[in-house]
């Protein structure tokens, strides 16, 4: 859509919306980003976990500020240093009738560790589960490989899959509706990989009533195109919207715009490996390097010291994000109160550069997904900007989502974020910067070859931490060591917000997930 088709839209949409209320049974929702699969344990994306919660429960919810909420438990309780029992909520029945048992989540929590060709799980989140037993027909009992006092905020996590259904399934299988049959708030209808997923209300559902007989998941990339959607009242409401389009949206009659700060930290993720990633990193003449730059400390240091965060938080994004150079923000659970944002240094990232042992720098391609972070690719542009100027010579490569996601692992540098879903570091210290191992449950999102044994150990020792403080240090250690290490390049931690047409409300959520659930009709 060309830049004069768009402005056309939203001149109509103003006159629409300023009269035009909304009376339609189909909430239909403008996605940023794309799903990628309606299987719920494929793929840890934000896109696919906004689906699958609205087909399929967890054991444990979490409320839109953050706090835990019961879901397919009651109530939940550690009877031992390593087992926990939870009370499951009674009469809860299958899409297609059939009641729920406390087999279908065994079932469930052994599938979620390993899925065929996942290219990020939750396996990270299912770690310290050694056993799954009922204790009578209402008590699941959870036994752990040690203590375990994150497992009900880990649980949050994952879905719960019907046994009859999900057994021998494949992924295809649930993208295709065969095995997408969950207890959840909605059915799946159908999924059309890059342009929908079409939701019916499940009448059966234990949950409060929800207003919307179907609910319409549109894939609208294009942010400039999502808010032309909105105002024309293609759509109900949209998902991240633009910074340059909020003041309007926000001074457009019939439209509302919620929003709050995140837990998703955006950050640039180096490969460690030894070998010369092929094609996205050379020499500065542009011949082949023995070696991979990026495997030096010294080289990822450079390239975070040249970063302005502060410049692309105000100036690229217009204020809709935080400058960070850690995990978490500020004030949050094992964040690092120390670790605060200071000013570019492109000098001292120089003679980085050059102790290195590259002085004349080298020239290297940077990552980024087109349709998954609002601003990433300007954000990318601007990065290659700063590291030109220290003598890093940097092109940028952009692609859909979709794509995207596949080929992580294959780049030298890419942008990549995580939603912090264990509201802590835990998330991204287990499943990002953990050491692969799939009989461990750790590094399922490792897509770089990052591994230090010490980091691995501190976080085992903490998630088997009852006592909060001193648990939250061991994080906060762990943290402090990834950072030195230059694992990951921390840049700015997102805001979440959302744009709605006239008579619908929605509670901004910390996971920024977007669930028709939870959209509700204003009192008239």
């Amino acid at each position: 859509m060309d830049i004069a088709a768009t402005r056309s839209l939203l001149l109509a949409g103003l006159a629409a919306l300023a009269v035009a209320p909304l009376h339609a049974q189909t909430l239909t929702i403008g996605m940023a980003g794309a799903v990628t699969s309606a299987d719920p344990h494929f793929h840890n994306a934000s896109p696919n976990n906004s689906i699958a919660m609205q087909v399929f429960d967890r054991l444990v919810e979490r409320a839109a500020g953050g706090g835990l909420a019961p879901g397919l438990a009651e109530s939940w309780r550690p009877v031992s240093d390593t087992a926990w029992e939870f009370r499951l909520r009674p009469g809860v029945i299958w899409h297609d009738g059939t009641p729920l048992t406390a087999d279908d989540i065994a079932f469930s929590l052994t599938r979620a560790r390993s899925v065929p060709n996942s290219p990020g799980g939750f396996g990270g989140f299912l770690r310290a589960v050694a056993n799954v037993s009922s204790v009578d027909a209402t008590t699941l009992r959870i036994e752990t490989r040690g203590p375990s006092p994150g497992l009900p905020g880990d649980l949050v996590n994952v879905a719960i899959i019907s046994r009859h259904a999900g057994e021998g399934a494949a992924t295809a299988d649930y993208n295709a509706g065969r095995a997408a049959i969950g207890t959840g708030a909605f059915r799946l209808r159908a999924f059309r990989p890059g342009d929908r997923v079409e939701l019916e209300r499940n009448p059966g559902w234990w949950g409060p009533a929800v207003p919307w007989e179907a609910a319409s998941y549109r894939m609208m990339p294009n942010p400039a195109g999502r808010t032309a959607a909105l105002l024309s009242g293609d759509v109900d409401m949209i998902e991240m919207p633009a910074a340059s389009d909020l003041p309007r949206l926000r001074g457009t009659t019939g439209v509302s715009v919620v929003g709050a700060p995140g837990l998703r930290v955006i950050y640039l993720a180096p490969e460690h490996g030894a070998a010369t990633p092929a094609g996205f990193v050379s020499a500065a003449d542009g011949s082949a390097l023995p070696a991979n730059p990026l495997a030096r400390r010294e080289v990822r240091q450079a390239l975070s010291l040249a970063i302005n965060r502060a410049g692309l938080a105000q100036r690229v994004l217009e204020g809709t994000a935080v400058a960070s150079v850690q995990i978490l923000p500020l004030g949050t659970f094992s964040a690092v109160p120390s670790l605060t944002v200071g000013d570019a240094e492109p000098d001292r990232a120089r003679a980085l550069l050059a102790s290195a042992g590259f002085p004349n720098g080298f020239r290297l391609t940077l990552h980024v997904p087109t349709d998954r972070y609002p601003g990433a690719p300007a954000v990318a542009q601007a990065i290659a900007q700063m590291w030109t100027r220290i003598g890093v010579r940097t092109s940028v490569a952009s692609m859909p989502w979709s794509a995207y996601a596949a080929q992580r692992g294959n780049f030298a540098m890419h942008v990549v974020g995580l939603g912090n879903a264990t509201f802590d570091a835990t998330s991204m210290l287990v499943n990002v910067l953990g050491t692969p191992d799939p009989a461990r449950n750790i590094g399922a999102s490792n897509t770089s070859s990052y591994s230090n044994p010490a980091l691995d150990a501190l976080v085992e020792r903490a998630a088997g931490t009852f006592d909060d403080a001193a648990r939250e240090e061991m994080l906060r250690q762990a943290t402090r060591l990834a950072m030195e290490d230059g694992a990951i390049i921390p840049l700015y931690h997102q805001t979440n917000s959302w744009a709605l047409r006239r008579g619908l409300t929605y509670e901004p959520r910390l996971d920024e997930r977007t669930l028709a659930k939870e959209v509700g009709r204003a009192a008239p």
